[in-house]
């Protein structure tokens, strides 16, 4: 082989690869995180339980406030959970297939705004009991156990984006590059962005999303009850089942736009939620996402639950760093 032969076969690799690599590099990329909507504390005493359980059966939106102003008020140093949920993203697994069920361990800090400067640092770790998945479009072979993520400066240089690990490392690192959190992988991994993972935002999204439907005259709503939950630890909920007027679809970010192409509605909307609210810690610990199809088919498109719910935690030092996602 000659020696030009040689060097314009290394030139065309390198060429190639660099044009790959830039190409995955913007893959990773996705557009600045939506604004968060906010919720203001009507201030005075927060309803009593006997008022609050009314509020369940009479205007599930108030009651949502209710729960949001409660946590403002006595949740600022973040929360630890366990969360177990069920989804189809994209479409995928295609129905009748069940979704598999995933557990993980989440850690959740910084996502109330501050009380004095009313802005939010928030960081996010979670570590994968079981059903972890391996990530769409992204050249890993080992399953992703853990994904970190923080609006705050770090020392790993990850600030404001999301970091995916392996524990079993089968070929290049175990650790992935810094990505958007909003970027292709990010959104073919769950239905909803990391950022927006903790018990706080939860309820935001919730009464966020109902509140607009009850100010456009749309909100349908039937209560079903007190049920003990086994999934949410056996807790003692309030069951409210919510009829939409149309086909839904949530932004993949809390405060983000939907999409609104008719085949992707089809596809991943839903047409009822099933809400369970702690009655005694007023709680959003679980959600269910239904679609019922022209045929009468009644299709789960998600279901999501939150258990050992610790809203007083102690994090080690190193909770929200890459040293302590590998732990």
């Amino acid at each position: 082989m000659s020696r030009r032969l040689v060097i314009g076969i290394v030139l065309t690799v390198l060429l190639v690869g660099g044009g790959m690599y830039t190409g995955f590099r913007y893959f990773m990329r996705g557009s600045p995180l939506a604004v968060t909507p906010t919720h203001t504390d009507p201030g005075g005493e927060l309803p009593s339980q006997t008022e609050f359980d009314a509020l369940a059966k009479t205007d599930p939106v108030k009651m949502l406030s209710a729960c949001l102003t409660r946590y403002e008020r006595e949740v600022q140093g973040g929360g630890r959970f366990t969360f177990e949920m069920q989804e189809r993203v994209k479409g995928s697994p295609k129905h009748p297939e069940p979704p598999s069920v995933q557990v993980i361990d989440v850690c959740v800090r910084g996502d109330v705004p501050n009380r004095d400067t009313k802005q939010t640092a928030t960081e996010v770790v979670m570590k994968w009991r079981s059903g972890a998945k391996r990530p769409a479009g992204l050249s890993i072979a080992a399953e992703i156990t853990g994904s970190l993520f923080s609006e705050k400066p770090v020392p790993d240089g990850f600030g404001g984006k999301v970091v995916m690990w392996q524990r079993e490392k089968r070929f290049g690192s175990p650790v992935s590059d810094p990505m958007d959190a909003n970027s292709t992988p990010a959104q073919g991994q769950s239905r909803y962005c990391i950022r927006d993972a903790g018990l706080y935002r939860t309820l935001l999204r919730t009464h966020t999303a109902w509140g607009a439907r009850q100010e456009a005259n749309e909100f349908k709503f039937e209560y079903l009850g007190l049920k003990k939950v086994e999934k949410a630890g056996d807790r003692e909920c309030h069951v409210i089942r919510r009829i939409c007027p149309r086909t839904e679809l949530d932004a993949f970010e809390l405060g983000g736009t939907a999409s609104t192409d008719p085949d992707v509605v089809a596809k991943e909307g839903f047409t009822e939620v099933v809400l369970y609210i702690d009655r005694e810690r007023w709680l959003q610990v679980g959600s269910e996402l239904y679609r019922t199809e022209p045929d009468g088919t009644k299709v789960t498109l998600g279901t999501y639950f939150f258990r050992d719910v610790d809203l007083k935690p102690t994090f080690p030092d190193d909770t929200f760093t890459v040293a302590g996602l590998k732990k």
